[in-house]
């Protein structure tokens, strides 16, 4: 069994595969990345970061999904 880092997605603690990244996430989430702002440990992810930035124990994701509106 692989191990497991605690992280912490829109005030709810989860539990996630070591080396799993923010587009793993999502994706087990099923949320679309394209509509989705993520912002980790206060800071801004570039959709482009989302495959290469992996999670860590104890980290604190804040997940804003974008919808369109008129």
């Amino acid at each position: 069994m692989s191990k497991q880092v605690q992280i912490t997605v829109n005030g709810k603690v989860m539990s996630v595969a070591e080396n799993t990244s923010v587009l793993m996430l999502l994706k087990e989430l099923n949320l679309d990345p394209n509509a989705v702002f993520v912002e980790m440990n206060k800071t801004a992810l570039l959709k482009k970061e989302y495959g290469s930035t992996v999670l860590k124990d104890k980290d604190k994701i804040e997940l804003v999904q974008v919808t369109a509106g008129g």
